[in-house]
């Protein structure tokens, strides 16, 4: 493990150690004053915030096994496992936002007339605030780590921060507004609303990752004209990424002058993989695959599960 491999994984355990201990302190302050203050929609806040801790010990792990170097049984490491992690963050949201919703709904059938007390509004208050400045350190946390686990919890926090934010108008609406106790119950459902759309964000993101979908169509047109710097490469096509956890994984076809020597061929292919590995340090592995001049004319061949005609090219994909 590199060095700075070896800092951005002590980052990820800051963070996440710092959100569960945030999540762990808001959650029972938030769930106190719900009792106390007969405010459903800040108990529903306290288990967003309990949900949100959940989440942290979920990324933690995630990270810790995804950052496993390559062995046997994983040719391709570990990194597969941040991307489980999200699934399972976005499963424990849906989870959340149904209990919360319910709960809701029930109360107002039942036609709950508790007096909401003020201090309710205050405790959303604080929480939007802390949960900003969390979500803003995890944020860019997962940008420097690139790590998809820590972007997932990034977008849980900004959540809770938004369905606090919806707590404290719902519970001020409910004490301002002589007989609005219903608003209260009514800002416990938006706050589901919330966690669902969070959890959608983040569950498409993870399913993106887990079904190769390309992550960086930039990032393919960089790699094609860094290719193209190698004096002796002639073209650079059918170029395609897959995403391990934080690193990149790339295959690449570049094509040669045919006179050239098999010798001369490998270093080419060596000096284009070589390149690509010093200019980006999140792509773990390049596979470059040496052609003769012309073949892409020729079409790309066969490719089980793709069309008859080959794998588009990627003017082709960025057309569609």
């Amino acid at each position: 493990m590199t060095e700075r491999q070896e800092r951005n994984d002590r980052l990820a355990r800051r963070v996440g150690y710092t959100g569960g201990a945030i999540n762990l302190a808001l959650a029972l302050v938030k769930a106190t004053g719900g009792v106390l203050f007969h405010s459903q929609a800040l108990i529903a806040d306290a288990v967003d915030s309990t949900s949100d801790l959940f989440t942290d010990i979920v990324a933690i792990f995630t990270i810790r096994v995804g950052r496993k170097p390559v062995d046997a049984d994983h040719p391709y490491g570990h990194g597969r496992f941040e991307s489980l992690g999200s699934m399972v963050i976005a499963a424990m949201l849906f989870v959340a936002a149904g209990i919360l919703a319910s709960n809701a709904i029930h109360a107002l059938v039942a036609g709950r007339e508790f007096d909401v007390g003020w201090p309710a509004a205050v405790i959303a208050a604080v929480s939007v605030t802390t949960k900003e400045w969390l979500f803003r350190w995890t944020k860019s946390a997962a940008r420097t780590t690139r790590s998809p686990a820590l972007r997932a919890n990034a977008y849980h926090h900004r959540s809770d921060a938004f369905s606090s934010m919806t707590v404290v108008i719902g519970v001020g609406g409910s004490v301002l507004i002589p007989g609005a106790t219903f608003l209260d119950s009514l800002a416990s459902i938006a706050v589901s609303g919330f966690i669902v759309a969070t959890g959608v964000r983040i569950g498409r993101q993870a399913i993106h990752e887990l079904t190769d979908m390309e992550q960086n169509p930039e990032l393919v047109g960089e790699l094609g004209e860094l290719a193209l710097t190698v004096g002796p490469v002639e073209d650079a096509h059918r170029i395609r990424t897959r995403r391990y956890g934080s690193l990149l994984y790339v295959d690449m076809d570049i094509e040669v002058a045919p006179e050239l020597t098999v010798e001369e061929g490998h270093r080419i292919t060596h000096d284009v993989k070589d390149l690509i590995l010093a200019q980006y340090d999140y792509i773990a592995d390049a596979l470059i695959h040496l052609e003769p001049e012309g073949s892409r004319r020729e079409g790309e061949g066969p490719v089980r599960g793709a069309a008859d005609e080959g794998v588009p090219h990627e003017s082709e994909r960025s057309s569609r």
